[in-house]
């Protein structure tokens, strides 16, 4: 079919995008337009049009459509997730006020188990359970129960089932999916739900380390004895693993148990360190010979953190193991550690051990850190002129001056 049968209807820039479409054709009956077509199409052209046109054709004709098209069709996208959201949060304004009324009277009112199942059925038919928006939100309602009032556990987790969250949760814990397997692992510690710990403790297991953790996390907070599931656990702990853990038994509080030290003792380096950051938390004293191992220890972040745990805890006898320590540390941030705890602990024989070191030290972190602990021992002693053994250094003198006024820039 020749391009000269096409009914002049159509607009001139079809004509110009016919003309590109044939440039880029290696054959003269590309897509079935003959060299003769060409030349009818060319009638309906510029004269000036010409193979140096092509660039800004193809821009003008092709690309801003497309643009202005794609423009057009996320600003309606926008607009239609705009919409569909207040609709949304409509349909649950439309049922909170019943959802309140409901959960005050199950955690408030005496009903046995059978006249709370009879309570929630009746409510289950009269919101529209079944939609997923619905189911959703209902769950998130259950899960925060506890956060705004003061539910029994058992009471909690009873609500919980009657809806039917639980049979979901357990399925979601066999998910191919790992991102699925954390939302189950989340819902059941939410819930203080004991009965799938040992399935979860697989987890620790996984290769996916995003779930191993999750598990972690799960089983330190559903395990009576908090610290049961650290001892045996020998993979590295994250930073933010060790601070989900520390926050766990900041907020429960449990009583200190018994063998806790035995975390001290554990082949996994961050098991060690997070046990010593809860005996510290705990404020349990420690003996010289267990300091003594540990700031020999051979891991460096060991050592740093029994050292920092002998400042906190005020243990003023192991003075002289941190001065002997500090002469052999090759860790710088050990050796900052250990400037830090001597501040709090240190004696006129520490203030005396520092003194001689602080004009030979090179690096300015340590010395910065040294001049702080010798003001605190001494406080007098930079005010006596620097002393003969300290000559009248400018680096020091600036030290001094921000470590008398912390506000000084």
């Amino acid at each position: 079919m020749k391009i000269a049968c096409i009914p002049f209807v159509f607009y001139q820039p079809f004509f110009k995008l016919l003309l590109i479409l044939e440039f880029f054709s290696e054959s003269n009956y590309w897509l079935g337009f003959s060299s003769n077509s060409v030349s009818v199409v060319s009638l309906y052209l510029p004269a000036s049009f010409d193979e140096n046109d092509l660039p800004i054709a193809i821009v003008k004709f092709i690309i801003v459509p497309f643009l202005l098209v794609l423009t057009i069709v996320a600003v309606l996208l926008l607009l239609r997730n705009q919409y569909l959201g207040i609709e949304l949060e409509k349909r649950k304004k439309s049922i909170e006020d019943a959802t309140n009324t409901l959960l005050m009277e199950l955690i408030f009112s005496t009903t046995s188990k059978s006249q709370m199942k009879e309570k929630i059925e009746e409510f289950k038919h009269l919101i529209p359970f079944h939609k997923k928006w619905c189911n959703d939100y209902m769950l998130t309602k259950i899960l925060d129960m506890n956060l705004i009032f003061q539910v029994d556990s058992e009471q909690h987790r009873e609500i919980f089932r009657l809806f039917g969250f639980d049979k979901v949760s357990y399925q979601l814990l066999r998910h191919k999916k790992w991102h699925y397997k954390s939302l189950g692992i989340y819902r059941l510690q939410r819930m203080m739900d004991r009965s799938k710990r040992k399935q979860i403790r697989t987890f620790l297991h996984d290769d996916n380390p995003e779930l191993k953790s999750n598990a972690l996390i799960a089983l330190v907070t559903l395990a009576p004895e908090k610290f049961a599931a650290l001892r045996d656990f020998d993979e590295p702990l994250t930073k933010a693993d060790e601070m989900k853990i520390l926050d766990i038994i900041y907020q429960s509080r449990p009583e200190m148990p018994k063998n806790t030290e035995k975390l001290l003792k554990s082949k996994n380096t961050s098991i060690v360190v997070l046990g010593i950051k809860l005996l510290v938390l705990y404020k349990a004293k420690l003996s010289l010979k267990q300091i003594c191992k540990l700031i020999w220890f051979s891991n460096f972040r060991v050592r740093g953190e029994a050292i920092k745990a002998v400042g906190k805890l005020n243990m003023t006898e192991a003075n002289e193991l941190l001065i002997t320590q500090y002469s052999i540390e090759q860790n710088k941030a050990v050796k900052v550690n250990i400037l830090k705890s001597l501040k709090n602990i240190g004696n006129q024989e520490a203030a005396n051990f520092l003194k001689s070191l602080l004009k030979q030290e090179q690096d300015s972190d340590i010395k910065f850190e040294m001049v702080g602990s010798i003001n605190a021992l001494d406080p007098d002693f930079f005010e006596r002129s620097l002393e003969p053994k300290i000559p009248n250094d400018k680096t020091i003198e600036g030290m001094v001056k921000h470590v008398k006024d912390l506000y000084l820039i």
